[in-house]
């Protein structure tokens, strides 16, 4: 198999790892054809092949970040921990077996999304949110719908903010995880 680079997160694709997520991916990926990025879901719009992506590495760092989108970035990274760590707990509250199963790879998916932020704004480490506790939501259909309300907050967020940002790479990045968070709405409303 020839390797594959994610041009948003940077992982390179291959054939050890090309179907990671793949309860979570819109279309399953097959060796010789990748759809998505199994590490953060982007599409093949930002899957290269890495002699034709810059050599097998992405640099996501933003150089001359103004100061409101560090701070947007910060509160994306933080976004995005927050939903992966309600991911991780909600995997350990469904009954539902394929139910936990999307939950652990969405937790996953989001870790990722808030490693890519960590990287663009050169963050040292992931924040350690407060601690919540889900127990409350016991049912499959409360988490589903509360995974659901987290999805169209992060696409909201994305939307509004990618606007806002100083330069066009974190747009294109803002952009791309929308589509990633508008499959997962609609992966939260199938279940």
């Amino acid at each position: 198999m020839i390797n594959y680079i994610c041009t948003i997160c940077g992982m390179i694709i291959n054939d050890k790892n090309f179907d990671f997520n793949k309860e979570v991916l819109p279309y399953e990926n097959s060796i010789d054809n990748i759809k998505y990025c199994p590490f953060c879901g982007a599409d093949s719009t930002f899957i290269k092949k890495v002699d034709q992506g810059e050599g097998a590495e992405i640099k996501l760092t933003a150089e001359n970040m103004d100061n409101a989108t560090s701070v947007i970035i910060d509160h994306a990274m933080k976004l995005e921990v927050f939903n992966g760590d309600f991911y991780k707990k909600a995997s350990k509250l469904a009954k539902n077996d394929e139910i936990k199963i999307m939950f652990q790879c969405l937790s996953n998916i989001e870790y990722m999304h808030a490693r890519i932020h960590k990287s663009i704004g050169g963050f040292k480490e992931l924040p350690v949110l407060r601690e919540m506790d889900y127990c409350k939501y016991g049912e499959d259909a409360m988490l589903m719908d509360l995974a659901n309300k987290r999805e169209k907050h992060a696409v909201e967020y994305y939307d509004r903010y990618a606007e806002e940002v100083c330069s066009h790479k974190i747009k294109e990045i803002f952009n791309a995880l929308s589509r990633v968070e508008k499959g997962h709405m609609d992966l939260t409303l199938k279940k």
